[in-house]
């Protein structure tokens, strides 16, 4: 891969070694324009055009000494972990520390891709019960009608498995047990998970709890990007690794708030504790419940849309009756209007 003009995806400041290597081995598994400079001092003319700066940990300190103007999208990658934390700061960079990290320069430089990739929704609960898992699953079941279809990944090892919600937990496909050691670039899932109404399901296997870490998380989602339309996240409302991962991976954070002062108490403190700064309400409306400006006021986030109460959804989940065909019209509505926000376009329920 050779020098490019100015303006390409990636700038990847790097010597010839191992960490070039990698590092233009996931640009071109992303199919990305990428200008290769091993001279520091050449870095000034293509600092601000790039898409993403990738900096090898030996040239670090060098690009440090050049007091480049402050820019967002810089990365420092290599082996060395104790010169990348030392210059990560001075770079306003952050950190990609090989190999373990692989999965996590893929997700990077999948965000900067050409071509066009499905956005990712993460669906949180404010609090217990109030239908985040359910809603996730709606919103995959409806975006599954569309071309392309979806996929919904389970991300909450403790949630019982999220397949069960979609009836599909007799259908044959690969849950996350089998999927654990996915790393670096990935293809095409689809044929290897389970699928019901257009929807690949990442699902949790009964048994015992999985320790899931952010790298496989990075990889996979990164892999359904290109193959969906639109990409689920379920992390649970824990704070383990992968769960925050799926948080820094989502686009759009929606966060569903239960009815009454305690359900918008609960889901501000769930804000605080799980950082969700980019979160937006999902409110669950009931009479005598607060106004919508109100539990934005409580939260201290914005309101994006209201769900009704809907009773039916409690006995589909026990008969395993996917959300989407198991509600009323009226919820189906709400959530088909939800999406048309997320995906910029008009979903009919």
């Amino acid at each position: 891969m050779t020098e490019l003009d100015r303006g390409s995806d990636v700038l990847v400041v790097a010597r010839a070694g191992e960490t070039q290597d990698a590092i233009l081995s996931a640009v071109a598994a992303q199919e990305l324009d990428a200008e290769v400079l091993t001279d520091p001092d050449r870095v000034a003319g293509s600092w601000r055009s790039a898409g993403t700066v990738l900096v090898a940990d030996d040239l670090a300190e060098q690009l440090v000494g050049l007091a480049l103007p402050h820019r967002e999208g810089v990365f420092l990658v290599g082996t060395d972990v104790a010169r990348l934390s030392a210059w990560s700061a001075p770079l306003a960079a952050q950190v990609i520390a090989l190999p373990q990290g692989g999965a996590w320069l893929g997700s990077v430089l999948a965000d900067g891709a050409s071509r066009v990739r499905a956005p990712v929704v993460a669906v949180v609960g404010g609090s217990g019960g109030v239908g985040a898992s359910t809603l996730a699953a709606a919103l995959a079941q409806l975006a599954g009608e569309r071309s392309g279809g979806a996929a919904l990944v389970d991300v909450d090892p403790l949630g019982g498995g999220i397949d069960l919600l979609l009836g599909a937990e007799q259908v044959d496909g690969w849950r996350w047990p089998r999927l654990s050691s996915a790393d670096g670039q990935l293809g095409d899932l689809r044929r290897h998970l389970p699928v019901v109404d257009g929807v690949s399901m990442v699902a949790m296997a009964r048994g015992p709890a999985l320790d899931l870490a952010r790298e496989p998380l990075a990889a996979i989602v990164g892999a359904l990007r290109a193959w969906h339309s639109l990409v689920v996240l379920d992390p649970g409302r824990s704070a383990v690794p992968a769960a925050r991962e799926a948080l820094r991976l989502a686009a759009r954070q929606l966060l569903v708030v239960g009815p009454g002062v305690r359900g918008a108490a609960a889901a501000r403190q769930t804000v605080v504790a799980l950082g969700l700064d980019r979160a937006e309400l999902v409110v669950r409306s009931s009479r005598g419940g607060l106004p919508a400006d109100l539990v934005a006021d409580v939260v201290g986030r914005p309101v994006l849309a209201t769900l009704p109460e809907e009773a039916r959804l409690v006995d589909a989940a026990e008969r395993g009756e996917p959300p989407a065909r198991g509600a009323r019209r009226r919820y189906r509505r709400a959530v088909a209007n939800l999406l048309g926000e997320l995906v910029g376009a008009e979903v009919h329920p």
